[in-house]
């Protein structure tokens, strides 16, 4: 069962954590969010092929997932802190050779060493966090946790902007904002909760036992990478000018920062499940007004996309809540571990999946699927009340 906070720590280290945690993520958070795009544009530049750079794409969030089941494995023979410093400084000397060389097949193998270290820092993370709240105040804790990631992702493409005005490569600064991710957390490793305990919990079981929390994963993980990379095509695809259909992604992920801090208190006040069900049922009532004629209200629709962003990343958040209630230690591990496979393996499938969807059906295939995995989301939290 979940405890409420960490053993041992005091309250003001769990406030130094927390504050050294949220501001690590936001950094790191603006490196990748900026790595992404400067790769895929430098790529593109070299006169490699879509398949190929979206090949290198996702090879970071396959690694992730490769790597997941043996996360609580790593923590438990090093220590929480220690796997989480180690893995993160081979996270950021993989980012050094893509400056030095511009073969796809190195870059390929770099970001896969990248995704591979990167999953224990991920799941560390998010089960530290867990476990430096109460269940009174976990909800807001996780939210911000959620909404400052969001921001991160977001604001890194403005790096590539400043570093394209000034005619600098952005490189230098994404790898130097790693780093400082990293140096933030190295004094605070002593503070990591313990997780040696799984309790007897199999990273593979959690899929059978937890199905409607680890859909939540899916959920976000599948609207979010879809939308990034199909949303202003289906907008302008239907009629809007290039400008209206890129402001609308942003005022999508406007939501998904924004709407974070009301989702984690509704939980708090609430609790997970009649949260989840309303962020389901909003992400079902999204795609359904797109595919009804909202299109020819743009406003509407802008105020729609803005709701249904914050539902979608709110279901993330609120699925992280529920875990930390039922959950602690070595068990909320491998729990968290399942979770971030699934939501990895929902970035990798899901933008494909969606493209296959607007060539075969047409324009609204994209929201036709953002309508099934969100009803299949929906369904699974209804039926599965024992989950929470």
């Amino acid at each position: 069962m979940s405890q409420d906070l960490a053993i041992g720590a005091t309250t003001r280290q769990r406030f130094i954590a927390l504050a050294g945690l949220y501001a690590s993520v936001f950094t790191f958070g603006i490196s990748f969010g900026g790595l992404v795009p400067w790769m895929a544009l430098h790529l593109d530049a070299q006169g490699l092929d879509g398949a190929l750079i979206g090949l290198i794409s996702a090879a970071h969030p396959v690694g992730v997932m490769l790597m997941a089941p043996f996360t609580q494995r790593i923590v438990r023979r090093f220590g929480s802190g220690n796997a989480m410093i180690f893995c993160s400084v081979v996270g950021v000397a993989a980012m050094f050779p893509l400056g030095l060389t511009d073969s796809p097949w190195i870059w390929l193998g770099l970001r896969f060493i990248s995704g591979l270290s990167g999953s224990v820092p991920w799941v560390v993370t998010e089960t530290w966090i867990n476990s430096a709240t109460s269940s009174e105040t976990r909800g807001r804790a996780v939210a911000f946790y959620a909404a400052i990631m969001a921001a991160g992702f977001a604001a890194g493409p403005e790096v590539l902007k400043w570093s394209i005005h000034f005619g600098a490569s952005a490189l230098p600064w994404l790898i130097g904002l790693s780093v400082l991710s990293l140096l933030i957390i190295l004094p605070l490793r002593r503070l990591a909760p313990a997780m040696d305990d799984s309790g007897g919990a199999h990273v593979l079981g959690v899929f059978l036992t937890l199905p409607a929390l680890l859909s939540a994963a899916v959920v976000s993980g599948s609207i979010d990478a879809s939308f990034f990379s199909f949303l202003a095509i289906w907008g302008q695809r239907v009629g809007f000018e290039e400008s209206f259909a890129l402001t609308l992604l942003s005022v999508f992920i406007a939501g998904n920062v924004l709407l974070q801090f009301p989702v984690g208190w509704m939980a708090d006040r609430m609790g997970p499940r009649p949260v989840m069900l309303g962020c389901g049922v909003v992400c079902i009532i999204g795609p359904l007004l797109a595919l009804s004629g909202l299109t020819a209200y743009p406003i509407w629709l802008g105020l729609v996309a803005f709701i249904w962003g914050g539902c979608v990343w709110g279901a993330y958040s609120v699925a992280l809540v529920a875990m930390g209630r039922r959950y602690a230690g070595g068990e909320l591990a491998v729990v968290n571990a399942a979770f971030v496979m699934a939501y990895t393996f929902a970035n990798v499938a899901a933008p494909p999946a969606s493209g296959l969807a607007m060539d075969v059906i047409g324009t609204n295939g994209l929201m036709l699927v953002a309508l099934a995995v969100a009803a299949s989301f929906t369904l699974l939290v209804f039926l599965r009340r024992r989950e929470f």
